[in-house]
């Protein structure tokens, strides 16, 4: 007869199914140096995120900080096979709630008090103004929307996601010359590039004399 499960058991399956968002509650992890900026990602109000629980794909409606994954996989960057995870005692907020046997703690958690890079970045702090003009420049498309378009076969305008992938990639690349930004900084500053995000929807992708083209 199988035990009924009443404590974590560091198994890491939700870390290897990727990192918290973190809360308003964790700003202390991240402004004591335990989570620095560049362990984070951004995700943007308009990209399709799994739900925690149900690991359903869906359009996320407010901005998202969440420790990043390794590489191009989403398992957390603080999580190592027989190691377990290396902030274990000062986990963020979704962590200790996330109790696999019983999901109703961290549902509660679900886009509320949920932390942003404007939260994060004091109005002294030069990056905040940076992260102001991307959001002016480059708003991230609904890409729920996106992706319906393409397998709909309805119309999609992709001279105006031409002209927002360009200037996001010229905004970045501006950027991070200037500032010598490293990329998981970037990644925290501004989120994934458009392009990849066009990308995992479905819209053609290529390169064109140095230069990404999308159809």
């Amino acid at each position: 007869m199988n035990e009924i499960q009443t404590e974590c058991i560091r198994c890491g399956t939700c870390c290897i199914n990727g990192g918290p968002a973190l809360h308003i509650k964790d700003l202390s992890l991240i402004e004591s140096g335990k989570i620095p900026l560049d362990r984070l990602i951004t995700i943007r109000r308009g990209e399709l995120v799994n739900h925690p629980v149900t690991g359903k794909l869906q359009v996320v409606g407010y901005e998202l900080i969440k420790i990043a994954g390794t590489g191009r996989d989403w398992r957390c960057a603080y999580y190592a096979d027989n190691e377990g995870c290396a902030i274990y005692d000062w986990r963020p907020s979704a962590c200790q709630a996330l109790k696999c046997w019983d999901t109703e703690e961290v549902l509660e958690l679900v886009g509320k008090d949920t932390l942003t890079r404007l939260n994060i970045l004091t109005e002294k702090d030069p990056l905040r103004s940076l992260v102001e003009e991307y959001e002016r420049l480059c708003p991230c498309p609904d890409m729920e929307e996106v992706r319906r378009s393409l397998t709909d076969r309805t119309s999609i305008d992709l001279s105006s996601l031409q002209a927002l992938v360009d200037r996001d990639i010229d905004f970045r690349g501006r950027v991070v010359r200037e500032k010598d930004l490293g990329l998981a900084l970037e990644l925290f500053l501004f989120g994934r590039p458009i392009f990849h995000l066009l990308k995992d929807v479905g819209v053609g992708i290529h390169e064109v004399a140095g230069r990404i083209r999308l159809g």
